[in-house]
């Protein structure tokens, strides 16, 4: 029997999606937008909502043709059409401006009276503008690898808890940012967000820096002061390379941070704090703990919730927004050549997004105003001989690469392959300015598309 698709009138559908708040739309078996309130239709189009109905889902959120997973995201209408079961994921979506904005996509089936799934209900939930992700001179992410997808969904979820956090990750990977977007999306949010070095402490420094002392409490204590751990009082504290705490140090921390209490140096009372904490490593602390350089009970009172970091050469698709982040960020408008980026997309990267921006700011200084090429990159970006090794935290197969999705190598290519200013110029020109039109002429997404035009004009 062939399964019935009948849809109930247009106004009853209108009025379920009406009273959504968030952007809502109800999409069909062929991925078209059958309906949708004006919140969804504003925030990608800008237009009324009648405007988004009949477009693919994919065309009004992505500005792509293409689906997303082809895009190297997970496609949560196949998944619910496939299961019929309700399906969250992360995606990176573009609002009418073509400002990036990853959302929680949750999609639940809307059946009939035999029980078929005859629509998809997508809700869209922002959980971190691309704004949001970036962090003084540094930007935590830049495209939708998957492996960093998964991260961000990771981070922002914990976020939501006071639960301890463990963040793993290579040397440069961004492990402070991601500890500050688990603050700024905490309910701690507006008090304060104290990082410490925990290189920086000597067993005889560490009391009074954390704890703080009383006046006179030892030779040079001129002023009473409060300690970085009362500092944190309400919001965050943040212990970066947690990993170098001699053995002794983390006994005085492990009573802290189980009861919250402290002592100045030189003071009788108890004092107590309430701090959020998250801890940052690129050790492998369980390693550490097995040969006896890490206390166990520490370890498993910071690893209630463990993130880990992908390194930087396990997210190749990201790099060209990310190298276009960082020209634009010092205004370099001179561009990039082909030769140079696809050098930069080829590297590894053993320090990962610092190294990235330490190469950048190393080539913009030497090009004095001219287009970066492959003279201005260090040797060891050239030859990989040269270049140092990289230093996992865990096996490198620990990690779902971004280059193991079907499609994010051919995506990363293509936005590397040359293709003539002219060439691109002629076709948009000939589809007077339709990107979707022209990209599907020139053989790539219209994603990519986007991209080289954001190089172009760069270069330009």
């Amino acid at each position: 029997m062939a399964q019935d698709t009948s849809l109930p009138n247009q106004a009853f559908l209108q009025s379920i999606v009406d009273a959504h708040p968030e952007p809502f739309a109800l999409v069909d078996r062929e991925f078209h937008v059958v309906v949708a309130n004006q919140r969804y239709s504003e925030t990608y189009s800008g237009l009324d909502k009648s405007a988004v109905v009949g477009l693919k889902c994919h065309q009004v959120s992505h500005k792509t043709d293409t689906t997303c997973d082809i895009n190297g995201e997970e496609c949560p209408l196949k998944r619910v059409f496939d299961t019929g079961q309700p399906y969250q994921v992360i995606h990176r979506h573009f609002d009418q401006h073509h400002q990036a904005d990853y959302v929680a996509v949750n999609a639940s089936p809307i059946l009939n009276e035999r029980g078929e799934v005859i629509l998809i209900g997508e809700s869209i939930a922002s959980i971190s503008h691309g704004d949001e992700l970036c962090f003084d001179a540094d930007k935590m992410v830049g495209g939708c690898c998957p492996s960093f997808m998964r991260v961000l969904d990771n981070l922002v979820s914990v976020a939501g808890t006071d639960a301890a956090v463990l963040i793993l990750g290579e040397t440069g990977s961004g492990k402070e940012m991601a500890a500050q977007l688990i603050h700024r999306k905490s309910r701690r949010f507006s008090r304060e967000f104290v990082a410490i070095d925990c290189t920086q402490f000597t067993e005889e420094s560490f009391t009074s820096e954390l704890f703080g002392h009383l006046r006179g409490a030892f030779t040079g204590a001129v002023e009473n002061k409060m300690g970085l751990f009362e500092l944190a009082d309400g919001g965050t504290l943040f212990l970066d390379e947690i990993g170098e705490l001699s053995l002794t140090i983390q006994a005085k921390l492990l009573r802290t941070l189980e009861t919250g209490s402290f002592r100045r140096l030189g003071e009788t009372r108890t004092r107590q704090a309430d701090v959020r904490l998250v801890c940052a490593t690129n050790c492998d602390l369980k390693q550490m703990v097995s040969e006896g350089r890490f206390r166990a009970d520490l370890f498993y009172r910071i690893n209630c919730m463990q993130v880990e970091l992908p390194p930087l050469r396990h997210r190749r698709a990201d790099l060209p927004e990310l190298i276009n982040y960082f020209l634009g960020r010092v205004r370099h408008k001179a561009g990039i050549s082909e030769a140079a980026l696809n050098a930069l997309l080829n590297y590894n990267y053993p320090g990962n997004m610092r190294e990235l921006r330490n190469i950048l700011d190393r080539a913009i200084a030497l090009a004095k105003g001219e287009r970066i090429d492959i003279a201005f990159l260090p040797d060891h970006v050239l030859h990989d001989e040269l270049a140092e090794p990289v230093h996992p935290v865990h096996a490198e197969n620990d990690f779902f690469q971004c280059d193991a999705h079907p499609h994010a190598t051919s995506q990363t290519n293509d936005v590397a392959r040359p293709l003539p200013t002219a060439s691109i110029q002629e076709v948009l020109a000939k589809h007077q300015g339709n990107r979707r039109l022209a990209a599907a002429e020139l053989g790539i997404t219209e994603r990519t598309l986007y991209r080289k035009l954001k190089l172009l004009q760069t270069n330009n």
